[in-house]
């Protein structure tokens, strides 16, 4: 192995959103960091280059808030010391989690491309820091975003990170490859010694240093260490770094220490001749198991997600209405709420997906005012998102119907998907009746108080479904794809009554299913059009079956220690502190308290209320729907305050021998084990979507809309596994746990919701057809309007039809939200073939097409054939095209 002769010294504030400072003194912190760092910057450009100082800006959003109230003057300097190199900005918004998906990738990078654009900043590297790992199809996304390094600097506390330091081109989903550097913590360099008045402890590193890089086979010269302020997370600059530099390099000793931006050590790394060793696979997060320390509001995250995705589409659709007579009348309110509230609900949503999920005082001292201030700061984030995202939606599609030939005794369903669905739910009786309405406070009081439910312990969202759907319900509808049907009000169901039963064996055309009457759960699936038993009765655990599982020792003064006992010495290699061989207790409901069965024209329910010794009461649901094969397993139960680590799971044993497991990350399927980066985790992973068991024969789909943790096969939280084994094909959705010992919550009273649905299939794993089930899942709830708002004369659209012929499965719609003169349109080739994308006109028409970056910045026009706009798309690969989008004629088909 090469002598190091070089350290690239990245020197940076670590943002870590909300862990030792209130967030909004976070900000404001992090904006005055910029400010002593531009000073610092000019005071430090004496002596060698090598020791002047500098400073990267390790995430894009407190640049954003630094920028709200820079002087022209700061601007100025900020953009000379981008160029002349003392100063750089990494692309991503913040240190994030696996729960973004695509959408939020782009979405998060805007900002990279608007400092690019408006100010010239010269980035094209990207650092993620603290976090244990990404999504796989962030290589995508970077590289697509113009990104032409990306590093991570993983704190293995409670984690875990593959062999290090180590740079390897990352090969993307799409085959192409992100060059990657995989390196120490980034508070090395001060534990290494650099940054100290005397020499003498980094001068005995730098032989360990040296032996180190040695055993791991690193390929260069030269490495970065990333460093930081002595007081740790969120601090400012610390010009020590180059006073030592300067002085270490004039003694003549090695290796060079070169006070660096991440561009200056990429640049050596291209003029390395040497080609880099690749690594394929998903970098799986070990972190991220925090996000369900706060579970309901992550479940209204995922939700929240949908409707800013479902409101850009239909905002977009408006915005090609712009010619229509009269239209600024008929759009005012989706324009006023797009632009005031769409770029805040998105950073909102955002934000709940970066790393700190409370301060760094959370568990110890839950009860200080620290501990609560940014707790609620945190949990505001998914609240604020959940209140912008339904008045954006409320307000594009009640704007949109006003354009759609409709009348007061109608109601409009919308279909955001580019496939023709069959859609039925629940609808509020706001949507009914027009708010102001006369008649709306009757029908209010008639959906409020028309029966009573079974049980008072279906609350909050599932006080919709219980009682076998009893309430307001929209039947089984046709929606054209990409579209909206109008239906007459007097179709939608007002289901007063269900014919209940107590029977432990219901049957439907396809299912038989048996429960366990005592201790709760589904014993027996039996598929009659596959023939096969769904159950595996050897697991030990029912489908749909509860599990509470705790540290076994609840005498132990920190009982976190026993999962994880971290030794905070600086090594240069990794020491794990899992302890995977800790003692849990696990428990199953003690008892059955009701089992009924509610047979309704939709199908049949089934409600079983259960006791816990220790959670109390819960409720389990498992709905057959009369029009669909799928089956909906839902949960719910109230958190105790006990802050003993604790964990709640829902476990779905199957009997298919030999199969092999398929996850969705962010769009992309992924087979633990053969489809993962060396070193990362195999306990858990953090699903969106679906996940799927298949055997060559048959198969499961697993859609997960609102639970995005996921265990497999087994228990196996903090084995750290260093190879993927699925003991059995079972799927375990992790929905609570408060196991971290520092910044997540220690505890999370209240209501806790659970909603899975499954779907048995005959033949080989499809791709498609998860992919489809995912999203036709996450959008279950019907997008409903009333027609109780002035409309345009005559109304330029039909009662019913598709707006665009957007690409089906296997190409995935992303992203379409508003751009000038038309709407930016994501899609990515879900797919190991090259595929023929084509849109096509229906009721709206296309001008003219480009083909754009990711920020929507136009690269190539398109040809658009008969109204049409065609290319191919690579495998596993992304485009965005900026549509020129009119009303079409009144010969457009519907």
């Amino acid at each position: 192995m090469p002598e190091l002769d070089t350290i690239y010294l990245v020197h940076h504030s670590h943002t870590d959103v909300g862990f030792t400072a209130d967030q909004p003194i976070f900000w404001e912190l992090q904006a005055r960091f910029i400010d002593d760092a531009l000073n610092t910057i000019e005071r430090m450009q004496d002596g060698p280059s090598e020791s002047h100082f500098r400073w990267t800006c390790e995430t894009t959003a407190p640049v954003l808030k630094w920028l709200e109230t820079a002087s022209e003057r700061d601007i100025e300097r900020f953009v000379a010391a981008d160029k002349s190199g003392h100063l750089e900005v990494a692309a991503m918004f913040a240190n994030v989690t696996p729960l973004y998906n695509r959408a939020q990738y782009a979405e998060s990078l805007r900002a990279a491309g608007r400092l690019r654009s408006d100010f010239g900043l010269d980035i094209r590297h990207a650092m993620q820091c603290d976090v244990n790992g990404q999504n796989w199809p962030l290589a995508d996304v970077l590289l697509d975003a113009g990104i032409e390094g990306f590093s991570m600097a993983i704190n293995t506390h409670f984690g875990g990170a593959p062999p290090r330091p180590a740079v390897f081109g990352w090969q993307a989903p799409s085959g192409r490859t992100l060059p990657t550097f995989n390196g120490w913590a980034y508070p090395r360099a001060r534990e290494f010694g650099i940054g100290e008045m005397d020499d003498t402890a980094f001068a005995a590193w730098v032989p360990r240093l040296q032996a180190h890089l040695d055993s791991v086979k690193y390929p260069l010269p030269f490495v970065m260490i990333q460093g930081d302020h002595l007081y740790g997370d969120n601090a400012s600059v610390y010009p020590a770094y180059a006073r030592f530099a300067r002085k270490w390099n004039a003694s003549g000793r090695g290796p060079n220490i070169v006070i660096a931006t991440l561009r200056m050590f990429w640049d050596a790394v291209k003029s390395h001749a040497e080609p880099l060793e690749i690594w394929r696979g998903d970098w799986t997060d070990y972190w991220n198991f925090g996000c369900i320390s706060t579970a309901r509001e992550t479940a209204i995250d995922r939700a929240n997600r949908v409707r800013l995705t479902d409101a850009d589409a239909i905002h977009a659709v408006l915005r090609s209405f712009a010619g229509t007579p009269k239209s600024h009348l008929r759009t005012q309110w989706a324009e006023r709420s797009f632009r005031l509230y769409r770029d805040e609900a998105w950073r909102n949503l955002n934000l709940w997906g970066e790393h700190t999920w409370g301060a760094d005082s959370a568990v110890g001292t839950p009860e200080t005012d620290d501990s609560l201030a940014q707790k609620n700061h945190k949990l505001s984030l998914a609240y604020t998102a959940r209140s912008l995202s339904l008045l954006l939606g409320r307000d594009a599609l009640a704007d949109f119907t006003q354009f759609v030939a409709g009348g007061p005794d109608e109601l409009l369903v919308f279909n955001p998907l580019p496939w023709p669905r069959t859609i039925s739910g629940q609808v509020p009786a706001n949507t009914l009746t027009p708010r102001g309405d006369a008649a709306d406070t009757t029908a209010s009081r008639h959906f409020q108080g028309h029966y009573t439910p079974p049980t008072s312990l279906w609350t909050g969202r599932n006080a919709v479904h219980h009682g076998g759907n009893l309430g307001w319900v929209l039947p089984p509808t046709e929606v054209p794809a990409f579209g909206y049907a109008t239906v007459p009000k007097s179709s939608v169901l007002n289901v007063k009554s269900a014919a209940i039963s107590g029977e432990a064996e219901v049957e439907t055309e396809r299912y038989r299913l048996k429960f366990d009457t005592e201790r709760g759960g589904v014993i027996s699936l039996h598929d009659k059009a596959l023939g096969h038993e769904w159950v595996d009765s050897g697991a030990g655990h029912p489908l749909h079956g509860f599990v509470h599982e705790e540290v076994a020792d609840r005498a132990h003064d920190w009982p976190r220690r026993l999962l994880n006992a971290m030794d905070w010495t600086p090594t240069a290699a990794d020491v794990s502190g899992w302890q995977p061989d800790w003692a849990a207790h696990r428990s199953g409901p003690s008892r059955v308290t009701a089992h009924q069965v509610y047979r309704t024209p939709l199908g049949v329910a089934v409600e079983q209320l259960l006791e816990h010794p220790t959670v109390g009461k819960l409720a389990q649901r498992v709905f057959l729907p009369a029009h669909a094969d799928w089956i909906e397993c839902e949960a719910e139960w109230e958190m105790n305050q006990d802050p003993h680590p604790q964990a709640t799971y829902l476990l779905f044993p199957f009997a298919l021998r030999g199969a092999t497991v398929r996850l969705n990350i962010a769009g992309q399927p992924v087979v633990p084990g053969r489809d993962q980066l060396p070193g990362v985790c195999r306990d858990y992973f953090t699903v969106q979507g679906w996940a799927d068991f298949n055997n060559g024969e048959c198969g499961m789909t697993v859609a997960l809309p609102e639970n995005p943790m996921v265990q497999l096969g087994d228990f196996h939280f903090g084995q750290a596994q260093s190879e993927f084994v699925l003991e059995r094909p079972t799927f375990l959705g992790w929905i609570t746990n408060n196991y971290w010992e520092t910044n997540f919550q220690p505890v999370q009273p209240g209501l806790v919701t659970a909603c899975y649905r499954l779907q048995p299939y005959a033949g080989p794993f499809d791709e498609t057809r998860a992919q489809r089930f995912g999203l036709d899942t996450e959008h279950a709830a019907p997008l409903t309007q009333h027609f109780g708002e002035p409309g345009v004369t005559p109304s330029p659209l039909p009662a019913s039809g598709t707006l665009l012929h957007l690409p089906d499965a296997p190409i995935l719609t992303t992203q379409f939200k508003a751009a000038d003169g038309g709407g930016l349109l994501s899609l990515l080739n879900a797919s190991d073939e090259t595929q023929t994308v084509r849109v096509a006109p229906a009721l709206l028409s296309i001008g003219k097409a480009w083909r754009c970056d990711l920020f929507g910045v136009k690269r190539e026009e398109l040809a658009v054939s008969a109204g049409a706009v065609a290319l191919e798309l690579l495998p596993r690969c992304a485009a965005t095209l900026h549509l020129e989008l009119s009303q079409a004629g009144p010969e457009a088909s519907r």
